[in-house]
């Protein structure tokens, strides 16, 4: 809940924004220009509308995986369709997506905690601040129309942790006439395991001002392991008011509840003997989220100063929450004297069992003004500021089996106040084909840590100025360079605070990028850029200490290739590939010179899309180098698989589609996937609550798609 101070800074900052507001369009309609025919509206976002045609000249590297895409290539989950762009690499351990790993150029991190999120444009991070990790995931791909990946040149307008760039998920849009949609995939993974997921959606127009969209989506069923029971139900709502020519409503509520068994790692042995095997009957992840955002749009009529504009002030909240449950060895119950070599090593036999309930309680506020001034100097200014109150609870329980005795060793409370104010100016010479467009953003962040169990708190307020510069120049129609640089941060997460006397640093980084694209026609494109991140106090988990500390300094460097095809001769053809050659280095510390764990070297990714007598055919394909678990870089695997380095692997997916009548409104759509076509055996190193061993990762699987739209 909001504390008085909190509640009183929220009322004077939305009392500010409504005075900002209010006298801007009093001025702006002031100014009228009454002969103007129509109004015309500029983004006040940097990504726009998400759409392919964006990325022709988008200053930073970036990549739209379209409807079309995630349809045809049988991906069963948004973190498996994020695959195929090059520097994101994906650990699917569920292999339902309800708690993805995504790693954006080799920035790793647990439950995707460097990987800016977002849900049409509003954080879908349980908190934007002090607790960026995707532990809970209200994100379904049935309800997706497509993905936009976002790694450089956002960072002003997107913040904090934007280090890896944002990735914005933008859910299916309402139709302008009224229709619903049934569908349902079944996946078989062999052995009587089967996924259900049913998906339901109705809306359009109501009137001609109004209109709205409902989206229903359950899965339920066995994944492809041994205990993995899943339960997911998403509902989400969305609204469209005109409220007249210039001013709109857009609002979106959303209920998600999640239950999902977790299978967990396996030592080498037991993986070597049964891979889809669980030697953790107990772990499991329950997870729950009411979730509202509002978005009131007034587009501002011209003036003799400025062309035209936009001012937009959007509302966004969560009350959450999220409980991981999972089994302890205890090492200091060990009579043998065999000690392992970690708390999750399935060698051993667990002692304890714990849990980690966490609340959430998160509201936002951001006010945004964006305006155009047209001339021999064209400029397109985007300014904002942003407010959000953060209300975490962290608990920690620990149970001894063979008692029942239970203790808590954490329970932890964050309160996060955070004011960031933004402001950037697209500049425009040369009829516009040179752009320069410098930005700074400003974080004033407040955060205190309360430690309930030993009643103690410590204060700590990060205020950092975040400045940013994108260079754009358009040589032809179809040729576009550009550069950007930007400097991002992460605030100290609440899971890496620690007793009292241990202090963690904000994680600070320079982002460097540089690029060109070839757009010859609408349906064909290639991009080659080259990107550095060079980190400060970079954060990573000592497992000789049971701590997270400073490790210093550290580099990414690399290239990234993308590139899509279609044959004017023959349109039904998309093709489409992309390489990542991704050079990681720890500057500082013990391991000074080793890579950072997790991180291949190599990435390749291919599509084709063909249409052939109304069916659709899909090919997609991956393939990622071998990487290592651990800052030391080890190679030889330990017997618990805590070690060791971690073999390539490629996956192949296949699908098949028709629709077998149209009429109207009216079809009937029938398809048929495989995914991981060759059954090929691969793995990552343990994750999150069960970090030691080896994770299977998905084998081959079936699915078939029906679906009725009327």
């Amino acid at each position: 809940m909001l504390n008085s101070k909190n509640r009183f800074r929220l009322t004077s900052v939305a009392m500010a924004i409504t005075m900002s507001f209010t006298a801007t369009v009093v001025a702006a309609e002031a100014k009228k220009i009454e002969s103007t025919p129509e109004v015309i509206v500029v983004s006040g976002s940097v990504l726009g509308n998400s759409e392919v045609a964006d990325l022709k000249t988008y200053t930073g590297n970036r990549s739209i995986i379209t409807s079309d895409q995630i349809e045809r290539t049988g991906v069963h989950s948004i973190d498996s369709a994020l695959q195929q762009v090059p520097g994101l690499k994906i650990k699917d351990e569920t292999g339902t997506g309800i708690l993805p790993n995504i790693s954006v150029r080799g920035l790793d991190s647990s439950r995707s905690g460097y990987a800016q999120v977002l849900l049409d444009g509003i954080p879908m991070t349980l908190a934007p601040y002090g607790h960026t990790g995707q532990s809970l995931f209200p994100a379904t791909l049935f309800m997706i129309d497509r993905i936009d990946v976002a790694r450089g040149g956002a960072s002003v307008q997107y913040g904090p942790n934007n280090v890896g760039g944002v990735i914005n998920l933008i859910s299916k849009p309402i139709p302008d006439d009224w229709e619903t949609h049934l569908h349902e995939r079944m996946t078989f993974f062999g052995e009587g395991q089967t996924l259900f997921d049913t998906n339901i959606s109705t809306g359009g127009a109501v009137n001609d001002d109004f209109a709205l969209r409902l989206d229903g989506n359950i899965t339920k069923g066995e994944s492809f392991r041994e205990h993995s029971d899943t339960d997911i139900k998403n509902l989400l709502l969305k609204t469209v008011w005109n409220i007249d020519e210039r001013n709109s409503l857009d609002t979106s509520l959303q209920y998600y509840d999640a239950f999902s068994e977790l299978p967990g790692a396996l030592h080498t042995a037991a993986y070597e003997a049964d891979s889809q095997q669980s030697l953790r009957p107990n772990d499991e992840f329950k997870a729950d989220t009411k979730r509202l955002s509002m978005k009131y749009s007034h587009v501002l009529a011209g003036s003799d100063t400025i062309d035209y504009g936009e001012f937009d002030l959007t509302a966004f909240g969560n009350k959450s929450s999220r409980n991981f449950q999972w089994d302890f060895y205890d090492k200091n119950k060990d009579t043998d004297g065999n000690l392992g070599s970690s708390w999750s090593d399935t060698t051993q036999e667990a002692t304890h069992l714990r849990n980690s309930p966490r609340d959430f309680t998160v509201v936002g506020i951001e006010p945004k003004m964006s305006l155009f001034i047209d001339g021999d100097v064209s400029q397109h200014i985007i300014a904002g500021a942003r407010y959000v109150n953060e209300d975490i609870t962290y608990q920690l329980n620990h149970i001894e089996k063979s008692t029942q005795a239970a203790v808590r060793p954490r329970d932890w409370q964050m309160d996060t106040d955070a004011m960031a104010y933004f402001i950037s100016n697209k500049i425009g010479f040369l009829d516009d084909s040179l752009s320069v467009t410098p930005g700074l953003r400003y974080e004033d962040v407040r955060m205190t840590f309360t430690n309930l169990g030993q009643d103690y708190s410590q204060d700590n307020h990060v205020t950092e100025l975040l400045p940013g510069i994108t260079l754009g120049y358009e040589f032809t129609d179809a040729w576009f360079a550009y550069a950007n640089a930007q400097r991002s941060l992460r605030t100290p997460q609440i899971s890496q605070l620690w007793p009292k006397g241990q202090t963690l640093e904000s994680e600070l980084s320079w982002n460097y990028e540089a690029g060109i694209r070839f757009t010859p026609t609408e349906r064909s494109n290639i991009n080659l850029a080259a990107y550095r991140i060079d980190f400060k106090n970079k954060a990573e988990y000592d497992r000789n200490i049971s701590m997270f500390v400073n490790i210093g300094q550290t580099k990414n460097q690399g290239i990234e290739l993308e590139g899509t095809y279609s044959p004017l001769s023959l349109p039904e053809l998309t093709l489409s590939g992309a390489y990542n050659y991704l050079d990681t280095e720890q500057l500082d510390g013990e391991y000074a010179g080793n890579e950072l764990p997790s991180v291949s070297k190599h990435q390749l990714s291919a599509s084709a899309l063909y249409s052939i007598d109304d069916i659709d055919l899909g090919l997609m394909a991956y393939y990622y180098s071998q990487s290592f678990a651990d800052l030391a870089n080890t190679v030889t695997e330990s017997v618990s698989g805590t070690e060791g380095e971690v073999p390539a692997y490629t996956v192949i997916n296949f699908n098949i589609s028709t629709e077998f009548f149209k009429q109207d409104n009216k079809g009937l759509k029938v398809g048929l996937s495989v995914n991981n076509l060759f059954d090929n055996d691969y793995y990552f190193r343990g994750l999150d609550v069960s970090p030691a061993g080896r994770v299977a990762a998905p084998g081959r699987s079936l699915s078939l798609d029906i679906g009725y739209r009327f």
